[in-house]
């Protein structure tokens, strides 16, 4: 979801900060998000650390200033924000519909599109069907979280069911 509240849609924009709306059921994988921080945190420190073994000198008769040891941190923490995006996937339902938030984009879809769920065997995360034969890869629901992902996995598919019945 975008800064302004609006959010992408099949269906249109769908404004989100009009809707008071609270989420019925929400999902966020654990062990990817643990594992982005995790690695973000080892970058940043990484960084830090040759940001200190730097010497005052190098081979070549250069000479490392402070802006060079503040660039390393810079590096670091910029890298670290690059691993940070994958904890962003999440799965929020509503009674309107359905908010997908991947790596970039987030996007609400109505239950009128929405037609299935499905988590092909070798497929690293769970795919929304949707009516016009489109599908969205939930990259929130993966396998690596293993009953979590499977109660999620259920509770989805009865939501789909109950609205498309």
């Amino acid at each position: 979801m975008g800064r302004s509240g609006t959010i992408e849609s099949t269906a249109g924009n769908i404004d989100m900060t009009t809707s008071k709306s609270k989420p019925v059921f929400e999902y966020r994988p654990r062990r990817s998000r643990l594992g982005s921080w995790i690695t973000a945190a080892v970058f940043f420190l990484t960084f830090a650390a040759l940001s200190f073994s730097l010497s005052a000198t190098t081979e070549g008769g250069g000479v490392m200033t402070p802006a060079d040891h503040f660039a390393m941190w810079g590096l670091g923490v910029l890298g670290a924000l690059a691993f940070l995006v994958f904890s962003r996937p999440r799965i929020r339902v509503f009674d309107h519909g359905i908010e997908v938030r991947n790596l970039g984009s987030a996007q609400v879809f109505p239950w009128e599109v929405v037609t299935g769920l499905s988590f092909p065997k070798g497929v690293p995360w769970a795919t929304l069907e949707l009516a016009d034969d489109d599908e969205v890869s939930l990259m929130a629901l993966q396998p690596t979280d293993k009953e979590r992902a499977l109660e999620a996995t259920r509770t989805l598919r009865a939501r789909i069911d109950a609205h498309r019945n």
